[in-house]
């Protein structure tokens, strides 16, 4: 039977890269609303592209467990 091409390895680098995520997104919301920007429009943005990157490797790491967990009970 063919191995799943993830290992867990993997799975725990990526669920740490989405942890890393929702930190700097927590960081970012809290320095929002404790203190003043040099630039509000551009703390926007990154708060907004980091929001992205959490939730897109939100849905590698669902995957990815899907394949992982798929892979081991058909084995």
């Amino acid at each position: 039977m063919k191995q799943p091409s993830i290992t867990l390895q993997d799975l725990e680098c990526l669920e740490h890269l989405r942890n890393v995520g929702r930190l700097v997104t927590e960081m970012a919301q809290f320095q929002d609303s404790n203190t003043l920007h040099r630039d509000p429009a551009q703390q926007l943005q990154l708060t907004s592209l980091v929001s992205l990157m959490t939730a897109q490797l939100d849905g590698v790491v669902e995957r990815c467990n899907q394949l992982w967990l798929g892979g081991e009970n058909n084995a």
